[in-house]
């Protein structure tokens, strides 16, 4: 099991290369999950579960200001209706 930190810097450098590499980019374009990123980051050779790039992008959101913190969420691009969807959707753990 990878710490944060660890966790974190994998993440950075599955993106690094995702933004540098054609074909990387080509293998992202039709995933829809965390899941399916999760796939394409360990095909391309790194350790990433769903659950880590997730908790990843929420401390990210977390660690922004608030403006930041809006682009990044406004950069999932969300379709007609996603959002109505995914606002409906949220689950908060039980205690």
């Amino acid at each position: 099991m990878t710490t944060p930190q660890e966790n974190h810097a994998n993440v950075n450098e599955f993106l690094l290369r995702l933004r540098s590499e054609a074909q990387l980019q080509q293998a992202i374009k039709p995933v829809t999950t965390a899941a399916g990123v999760a796939a394409v980051a360990e095909e391309a050779g790194f350790e990433l579960s769903a659950a880590a790039l997730v908790k990843d992008f929420a401390q990210r959101l977390l660690a922004a200001d608030d403006e930041l913190a809006v682009r990044l969420f406004d950069n999932c691009g969300w379709d007609h209706g996603e959002i109505a969807w995914v606002l409906k959707t949220w689950e908060q753990q039980e205690a």
